[in-house]
């Protein structure tokens, strides 16, 4: 079993989706994600490239969005940071799909893994 673990980044990004954007269903459509994660399942696909100086592994995971019942391909993009060593796994952020100016580049995910996870 992983212990999940949200960032405040993520609890904010959250916040702003229900708030701004109207998706009171986002806590039930991550629910699958998380209850996956938990298992111990790293699901998603890993991002390449990023230079974090750790044993962990940050992941890109796609979950749909039933507000706009669009599927998975329009849905959320959540970005995690598996520590397998410790079995915890942060979620660092979450985007929606057509959400551009909230799309994070590489260096603000070594950011958020810098600041919630060492």
């Amino acid at each position: 079993m992983y212990t999940v673990i949200p960032t405040e980044q993520f609890e904010k990004d959250v916040k702003y989706y229900i708030k701004k954007k109207g998706f009171t269903h986002i806590g039930a459509d991550i629910k699958a994600i998380t209850d996956e994660l938990e298992k111990g399942n790293l699901i998603g696909a890993e991002i390449p490239g990023l230079r974090i100086p750790t044993d962990g592994h940050t992941f890109k995971v796609r979950s749909a969005n039933t507000d706009t019942k669009a599927g998975q391909s329009n849905g959320y993009r959540i970005i995690y940071y598996a520590v397998r060593d410790d079995a915890e796994v942060y979620l660092l952020t979450i985007y929606y799909k057509k959400d551009d100016s909230r799309i994070p580049t590489n260096q603000e995910i070594v950011e958020l893994v810098e600041t919630y996870c060492m």
